[in-house]
């Protein structure tokens, strides 16, 4: 079915041609075929996506759709690490507790146990996202949301997410572009999406924007693929 992201980008906009008049032989999808395909997309965040980047009218209309599906994904993440690394926190503080209890003299095992919970927090602590992530989503959201749009074909594979491997026994996941089949941009780049500098990217945002980035491609391209499916039908 070709591009459909294109499709829907040039038909739904706004325009002076008219699109649903035949070419000979077998019809043209219509205007009124494509929106109703839009029907059989699954609701959700990836169809909030596919509309926002490729239908601009949509995209205004449909912002505050857009805005709490975002947040229905990352918040239930963030909360999730959040409680982790409470609980990691409640388990150091016990094992303080437990150590010299009543006055008692410090044991090997209660020093293994407090060293243990330690560095469970210190583990537990780097694996989360940074304390104002959702004060920041907007500005992360935008970022992820204009690369997805913007991402070109993998040069290194043509988009076709693998390539042939060193050894000649077959093919193997495209390192350039990690399997995703479109240019990725760099840390510089992403850090100046978000207004941060690379270090700052690198060391506290680079975890929370490749998830997002990765479960927001993901949700979009589902979306394209259930909107093709559907033209399909139609045509």
């Amino acid at each position: 079915m070709g591009n459909v992201r294109e499709l829907l980008a040039s038909r739904m906009g706004p325009t002076t041609v008219k699109f649903d008049t035949g070419r000979g032989g077998t019809p043209d999808l219509t205007t009124q075929d494509i929106a109703a395909a839009l029907a059989y997309v699954q609701p959700g965040l990836g169809r909030e996506l596919f509309e926002a980047l490729w239908w601009t009218e949509s995209a205004a209309r449909r912002r505050d759709h857009l805005k709490a599906a975002i947040i229905a994904l990352v918040a239930p993440e963030y909360t999730r690490q959040q409680q982790a690394l409470g609980m990691a926190r409640t388990e150091l503080g016990i094992a303080k507790a437990c150590m010299g209890w009543h006055g008692g003299n410090v044991t090997a095992l209660q020093r293994e146990e407090y060293r243990r919970a330690e560095m469970k927090l210190e583990a537990t602590r780097a694996l989360c996202w940074p304390n104002n992530t959702m004060e920041q989503l907007g500005v992360l959201a935008r970022a992820v949301i204009n690369e997805i749009g913007g991402a070109g074909c993998c040069n290194a594979c043509d988009g076709k997410r693998t390539q042939p491997a060193e050894d000649g026994s077959g093919v193997v996941e495209c390192e350039a572009c990690g399997g995703v089949g479109v240019e990725l941009m760099s840390g510089r780049a992403r850090a100046v999406a978000i207004g941060a500098d690379k270090s700052a990217y690198r060391r506290y945002w680079q975890p929370v924007y490749e998830w997002m980035l990765e479960k927001m491609r993901e949700a979009e391209s589902s979306a394209a693929r259930d909107f093709s499916r559907a033209l399909s039908r139609a045509a």
